[in-house]
């Protein structure tokens, strides 16, 4: 065939005829165009083009079925890899310093004979009371007061170390601590600074009651009571008889307001056994809560000794007989040590009449202070009932005054002029004049009968037994802070006041706490390191940022509060501030000396010291008054706590409360459930049965509907019923599930708050870790295993 023949041929080739024998005719076609158009050709090759087709798809098909089965086999056997790699793949376990030390911690404290299911507490702490033994120096003992113990030993070992560069401040810091370690000085001096100091406040050597010399005329006897309280508060910054401060105004936090009414400050000197600070912020003006028992009124907390025979323990007296014998045995000798060194040696008066005079005084003294008391008593508000405290009084001093005299006199008792002269009196060692038609005092229905009372009181008593209650109250709080024989009396009163012995902690320690109470800031700029500008508090502002979305997505999903409320409450949580670590301006240069401004300490002269800082700071305090309030510290950044400071809508987290056991813990899941929890409870605070009447800047004004609120009563009683069905037998008593329903209310609220935020904080940041030691568990219960770690609390004779 030519298969490229000329024009005149077709181009498939010849003619094709077919066989003779073929039936059809085949009629005459032209050409091959034709024949193909009839169908009689076929294009060359077709049947193999169409065999080619047919096994080619079932050659695709084959091929797609033999890939398909591939990548079958593929997955099996990457998915049985995978499996396999993940059971075999090793665990990340965190080995860093902090790791390994708290699961050091939580296996030793923890009772693992227990199951968590049946008493969590027990298999969490159950071994902590073990493993922490209680010091003798406290009848319970946590976290809270071991973390304590150990900054007041980093701050006395700073104290005694010498240092170069510090600021003035600092070194003050160490002066004071130095004087008061000097025992020998202070034995030395006796009671001659003691005295110095009466004769400034315009009291004697001795109670004129005692009367130590013969002949004595009581009924010409005439005493400035008001005189001698006025300068007991400007110079020992003391309230005696009359109770004075300067708050922000409940209304408007940022003014300050007078205060008045029973005395709050009745102790300004540093004490030995620092009982942990109670959450309060400033509610102490508008609810005073006096719930405290007769036995345990506040002295003999300073030092302790063994017991001599003038302490036994009393058994044929009942408990409130045995309390005030050893009262009144107390002060006897408390006064008649001030007579051996102050009285005249040529006293023709008995030493036997001597001690009769002086146990008369004695008595005397006890008689009038349970009076006050009674009074005191009856100023009790701790009635459960908050709303009554959104609208405290404000009055003139005229209008004081003039119901002060009303009660006088319906009491026969003769008027006197007390509250106008009080005030210029204690405003007269600062900058501020006081416009008494302006300045309103804020005083509560409870504390404004006080007041009256009280004066109706002194109006019929007679000036030398009023002289000896002033002088006692005073000269108890100085004693302390003078020499071993008085330290020693205080001790073996207290340790039978207790009756039970109560080692007395090293002097050096009380030294550093009193330090540390008075001039805080300077130790916290000697502790404070600059780092942590940079690398923790970033971090806590984290999470205390993730602490206020959990809060939120809880109050969101709330079906109680009306949308009304929600807004507010989203509002408040959104201004409220936090105060981390330390305040910004402690490390710049200079600042520190500006804030302590005024203050002299000299090594030589310890109650001196005291006394110095603490004026210098009552008279700082006066003369804000004009300025107005700002947000500030509500504590020291040394003070293992952390604080809700209702008037000002912030939450202040101290320095040392972030380090161990309540941060730094290795892992964010210990770290949510130790110091997130104790966040989330301060934050907490903002809104429970006290803290909802303040809103976002802090005034104590209504922002929650009354709708909201009969909710929230009627849920909180649940609250109340649990915590009352709690019974403490070291205490012998059931819980008042009502007087703790806040703090109840923050400590539920902060540990979801802070459980919210552990989430959170996962969600962006990815899986942790597992603890050494602790691999079986995932974050979630290393959240709650810390928690349970750091709330532990006992009693003594718990355990």
């Amino acid at each position: 065939m030519n298969a490229w023949a000329g024009e005149e041929r077709d181009i498939m080739g010849p003619t094709v005829t077919r066989a003779a024998s073929a039936k059809t005719i085949t009629p005459p076609l032209k050409n091959g165009n034709e024949l193909r158009e009839a169908g009689y050709l076929i294009a060359v090759g077709s049947r193999t083009a169409r065999f080619r087709r047919k096994h080619r798809n079932k050659f695709l098909l084959i091929l797609l079925l033999a890939l398909i089965l591939l990548l079958l086999c593929l997955t099996v056997a990457m998915t049985v890899l995978y499996v396999k790699q993940k059971r075999n793949k090793p665990v990340r376990i965190c080995h860093t310093k902090e790791c390994l030390r708290s699961a050091a911690n939580l296996a030793l404290s923890m009772d693992p004979t227990t199951h968590p299911c049946q008493d969590f507490y027990q298999y969490v702490c159950g071994n902590w009371a073990e493993e922490h033994p209680r010091p003798d120096a406290y009848r319970s003992y946590d976290w809270f007061r071991e973390k304590q113990n150990k900054v007041y030993a980093v701050v006395r070992d700073f104290l005694t170390h010498n240092t170069t560069d510090q600021p003035k401040p600092v070194q003050q810091a160490k002066d004071l601590y130095t004087a008061c370690m000097d025992t020998e000085k202070l034995d030395k001096l006796s009671l001659k600074p003691v005295f110095k100091i009466l004769k400034s406040l315009g009291l004697p050597l001795y109670p004129t009651f005692v009367n130590a010399t013969e002949h004595f005329d009581y009924s010409t006897y005439k005493f400035d009571w008001l005189e001698a309280v006025i300068n007991v508060k400007t110079q020992l910054g003391m309230d005696v008889l009359i109770g004075f401060d300067l708050f922000t105004d409940p209304k408007n936090s940022l003014v300050y307001r007078l205060v008045m009414g029973s005395p709050e400050t009745t102790n300004p000197f540093p004490s030995m056994h620092n009982e942990k600070k109670q959450h309060i912020g400033q509610r102490n003006f508008v609810k005073r809560n006096m719930d405290y028992r007769k036995k345990n009124i506040r002295i003999f907390n300073n030092y302790y000794e063994q017991n001599d025979n003038k302490f036994e323990s009393l058994e044929y007296k009942d408990d409130e007989e045995k309390a005030a014998h050893i009262y009144k045995l107390f002060y006897a000798e408390l006064i008649k040590l001030f007579i051996l060194e102050s009285a005249p040696k040529d006293s023709n008066i008995t030493e036997l009449e001597l001690d009769q005079n002086i146990f008369l005084a004695a008595d005397e003294f006890y008689t009038m202070s349970e009076n006050m008391y009674e009074l005191e008593a009856d100023n009790d508000t701790s009635t459960g009932d908050d709303d009554q405290y959104l609208d405290v009084p404000e009055y003139d001093v005229d209008e004081v005054q003039a119901h002060t005299d009303m009660i006088v006199l319906s009491n026969n008792g003769t008027p006197v002029p007390i509250w106008k002269r009080y005030l210029e009196g204690v405003f007269n060692i600062s900058d501020v004049e006081l416009d008494f038609k302006k300045d309103k005092i804020l005083i509560s229905d409870p504390d404004l009968k006080y007041m009256s009372l009280m004066a109706a009181y002194l109006s019929r008593a007679a000036p030398v037994t009023v002289e000896l209650y002033i002088w006692i109250k005073v000269v108890e709080v100085m004693a302390a802070h003078t020499t071993t024989e008085l330290r020693l009396l205080f001790q073996r009163s207290y340790d039978a006041l207790r009756q039970h012995d109560l080692t007395m902690p090293p002097r050096s320690l009380y030294c550093a706490s009193a330090v540390n109470d008075l001039l805080g800031m300077a130790v916290s700029y000697a502790i404070a390191k600059p780092d942590f500008l940079t690398n923790t508090k970033p971090k806590i502002q984290v999470m205390l940022s993730e602490m206020k979305n959990s809060l939120s997505r809880l109050v969101g999903k709330t079906k109680w509060m009306d949308e009304a409320t929600k807004l507010a409450t989203y509002q408040k949580i959104t201004e409220m501030k936090t105060l981390v670590g330390f305040p910004d301006w402690l490390l710049e240069q200079g600042k520190l000396e500006e804030f302590y401004e005024g203050i002299e300490v000299d090594t030589m002269k310890h109650l001196e010291n005291l006394i110095n800082i603490i004026q210098v700071k009552i008279k700082n305090a006066l003369n804000r008054f004009r300025i107005g309030n700002n947000v500030t510290w509500a504590t020291d950044p040394t003070e293992v706590n952390a604080y809700h400071t209702f008037q000002e809508n912030t939450i202040t987290v101290p320095l040392v409360m972030l380090q161990y056991p309540f941060y730094d813990l290795g892992l964010d899941s210990l770290n949510y459930g130790s110091l997130g929890t104790v966040l989330g409870h301060e934050i907490t605070h903002g809104f429970d049965n006290f803290g909802r009447q303040f809103d976002k800047n802090g005034n104590l004004l209504p922002w929650w509907t009354n709708g909201t609120i009969a909710s929230f009563v009627n849920l909180t009683q649940c609250f109340v019923d649990q915590y009352s069905s709690y019974f403490i037998p070291e205490l012998n008593e059931h819980v008042d599930g009502k007087k703790t329903l806040g703090e109840n209310i923050a400590d539920n609220g902060g540990v979801r708050e802070a459980f919210g935020a552990l989430k959170e904080h996962l969600f962006k940041n990815g899986e942790e870790p597992k603890l050494p030691g602790f691999e079986h568990l995932n974050s979630e219960q290393l959240f709650f295993l810390s928690y349970g770690n750091v709330s532990i609390f006992y009693l003594e004779g718990a355990f």
